[in-house]
């Protein structure tokens, strides 16, 4: 992060003009009279790209000498059908042109066409390429399944399904209040309301369903819901506050003990008799309960449940991860410029966002659990629910190696070469046996243009560390930053695949979503900007400041998703540096009863042996060493993999069908609960073959832990 920079890329704007009739030149460099050669030399998207999001900005680098510079350039964009793009060029003094659409793309494909106007009457095609934009699934929707989410898109009930994603449930349907149905309620097994779907004309049919035998989980629910759930309602509300899980029972067994935090609102309730108190509510850490938190109710004769959250899970989440949205844009560290530590910081002394007895907890990861284990408890009521695990190969911890390269001589390359002699004889660094790093580097870095096509082949992550001069940024800055450096760094390293991740330097985060806003718009899917510092802050104490080891997507406000993942870095060299404790720590704490697993993400710069200090400690533990990219893979590859064809038969058959995306093969493996309701798993098949399983202990519930394959599975259990 540190801010020492020989050189800058400059992204202050000029005006161009408009196009007239083209004169075509073939390899995008013209001749032009008195100014020599001027062409594109990078452009983006890249030419025959499909993975173009509708809010792509259109960017070419020029290759203009002084006496062009004030010749107008311009670029046209036509979609679907021939029809052009309406839109505006403009040209900036890193000499990139870029095209903003008036609205988003459209899915299809589209073609892109550089001008040069040499007089009002002569056009010159300097460039011309295709791309295709895809069209973007709904992020709230699953696989189809057993469970319903009622959630409305836009909402944070919506939120819920990226929960869902992460930890291991991609087998749901997602419908929106308005169209839920008694057929609808009928196809599923348990029925998940989000906050702002626990109140409504929809819940008639939903009380019914309980009453009926249906299972629920619902947040922060009234009227006839809450009745349900045996909760009265006292009026009162608690918002930021701790709560606290009862580890003695089913099914918050396996999970910690400690009070942790939650954000946003929660109401409070008086519970009557018959249900279970599964966590309680207090104001803070020391203070009494103030009532329940999440509650289990049988509902009725027929075996119906409620399992009611009294406050709202997807906001705890989103907030735990993402930070406090009111201190967007706010320095509260009082050293500039504003990061993403400034969202879980106090203001003027005040009390922190991030409790500090709390940053060894993944405390978002917990309560993603709770909610786990409550799925596979109701759900055991119709059949076990199988799910994916977190990790390739069952691993419990993984260490992200990210460097940021600031013009080092020799810092990616002896990285690389030391994780290629760690690297076993014939191992597959696309199934992560091999050590594998992530460099961002700046476009002048001495890395040539062979030997980062030489690393790519062997699985290297390559890309450009953006920067803004560790300066605040607005949305015009930060994207004329962006769009400076990675297409310098396409013009210098054109062979090299498309960037997957990013950091910025001295990762400045000048308000709550802006970069994964501007991530998204160039193809990067997996950010690393959230930073465990500045060590003053941390005081000696590893952890989580955004309450987990997992990457899931950013969610604005509303409950939006961007389909952008945020990957904390946990191991930070300015902070951890000289402290192999701390890596063993978190290493520990991922494999140990406490179960806190997930993948850790590291930052290091080659200003001391601190990239050294996790390799080391990685391969005595045997912990997987990934990239950005690989990450990334794997979890979209994760997200995409289905379970489906889930059904039981009368003799204690559960079969299903298992569909792994090409991003997870020979990675995912498959959990399924041992026990279901007295009965216990006695032989496992796959297409009529034995299948080779683990029974792990995890969060209080045995599973067995499978290599999943596209295979149709049978289990007896007996």
């Amino acid at each position: 992060m540190r801010g020492v920079r020989r050189r800058t890329l400059g992204v202050g704007r000029v005006a161009v003009g408009v196009i007239v009739a083209a004169v075509v030149v073939a390899g995008g460099v013209a001749a032009v009279a008195g100014g020599g050669e001027v062409g594109v030399v990078a452009r983006y998207p890249g030419r025959g790209a499909q993975r173009v999001s509708p809010s792509a900005e259109i960017s070419v680098q020029l290759q203009v000498g002084w006496m062009d510079a004030q010749k107008t350039f311009d670029m046209v964009v036509t979609g679907p059908g021939g029809r052009i793009v309406r839109g505006r060029s403009a040209v900036d003094s890193a000499e990139a042109l870029s095209f903003t659409p008036v609205r988003p793309f459209a899915a299809g494909k589209y073609t892109a066409v550089v001008h040069l106007r040499e007089s009002p009457v002569e056009d010159t095609v300097l460039d011309s390429w295709s791309f295709g934009v895809e069209s973007v699934p709904s992020l709230s929707d699953g696989s189809g399944g057993s469970i319903l989410l009622v959630a409305r898109e836009g909402t944070r009930d919506a939120y819920l399904a990226e929960i869902l994603r992460a930890e291991g449930f991609t087998g749901f349907d997602t419908v929106a209040p308005e169209h839920l149905s008694r057929d609808v309620l009928a196809d599923h097994a348990v029925v998940i309301l989000g906050a702002t779907s626990s109140t409504g004309p929809h819940l008639r049919d939903v009380e019914s369903w309980v009453k009926g035998g249906g299972d629920v989980i619902t947040m922060t629910p009234q009227g006839g819901l809450a009745s349900l759930a045996g909760l009265e309602p006292t009026g009162g509300a608690l918002r930021d506050g701790y709560l606290q899980i009862d580890t003695t029972h089913a099914p918050g067994i396996g999970l910690t003990a400690e009070r942790m935090q939650f954000h946003g609102g929660a109401r409070l309730y008086t519970r009557g008799p018959g249900g279970k108190t599964l966590a309680t509510l207090a104001s803070d850490r020391q203070a009494p309960d103030l009532g329940p938190a999440v509650t289990l109710t049988k509902v009725g004769p027929h075996g119906g449940h409620i399992a009611a959250f009294t406050y709202d899970l997807a906001t705890s989440v989103m907030y735990t991860r993402q930070g406090d949205p009111a201190a967007a844009g706010t320095e509260r560290d009082m050293s500039p410029p504003i990061r993403p530590n400034d969202l879980f910081m106090g203001s003027d002394g005040g009390k922190d966002y991030l409790d500090h007895a709390d940053i060894g907890i993944p405390q978002a990861d917990e309560q993603m659990r709770l909610l786990s284990n409550l799925l596979e408890e109701l759900h055991a009521d119709t059949y076990p629910l199988p799910r994916f695990w977190y990790l390739p190969h069952g691993q419990k911890a993984a260490l992200v190696m990210a460097a940021d390269d600031h013009d080092t001589e020799d810092g990616t390359r002896q990285l690389f070469q030391r994780m290629l002699a760690l690297s076993p004889p014939g191992c597959d660094a696309r199934k992560w046996e091999c050590p594998r790093a992530t460099a961002w580097v700046y476009p002048w870095t001495p890395l040539t243009r062979q030997e980062a096509k030489h690393y790519s082949g062997l699985g290297f992550d390559l890309g450009a560390h953006v920067s803004t001069d560790c300066a605040d940024w607005t949305e015009d800055s930060l994207a004329a930053a962006f769009r400076a450096y990675l297409l310098e760094f396409r013009r210098k390293y054109p062979d090299l695949p498309d960037q997957a991740g990013n950091r910025l330097h001295c990762v400045v985060y000048s308000d709550w979503l802006g970069v994964p806003r501007e991530e998204q718009r160039w193809g990067i899917h997996f950010d690393m900007n959230y930073f465990n510092w500045p060590p003053s802050w941390i005081r000696g104490r590893p952890g989580y400041i955004t309450g987990s080891a997992l990457p899931m997507r950013f969610s604005d406000e509303n409950g939006r998703m961007l389909d952008v993942f945020q990957q904390e870095s946990h191991l930070v060299d300015e902070t951890w540096n000289g402290s192999p404790v701390a890596i063993e720590q978190l290493i520990t704490a991922a494999e140990d009863e406490r179960g806190y697993y997930g993948a850790f993400g590291t930052h290091f710069d080659f200003s001391d042996n601190f990239d050294q200090e996790l390799t080391n400690v990685a391969v005595r533990r045997h912990i997987p060493m990934v990239s950005a990219e690989q990450l990334l893979a794997f979890t979209e590859g994760r997200d995409a993999s289905t379970f489906t064809n889930v059904a039981k038969n009368s003799t204690g058959d559960v079969t299903f069908d298992a569909g792994v995306d090409s991003r997870a093969a020979g990675l995912l493996s498959g959990m399924l609960p041992v026990n279901w309701a007295d009965k216990v798993l006695s032989s496992f098949t796959a297409d009529g073959k034995p299948v080779d399983y683990d029974v792990k202990l995890i969060k209080g519930i045995s599973y067995a832990f499978f290599d999943l394959g596209n295979l149709h599975y049978q289990a007896h259990y007996r």
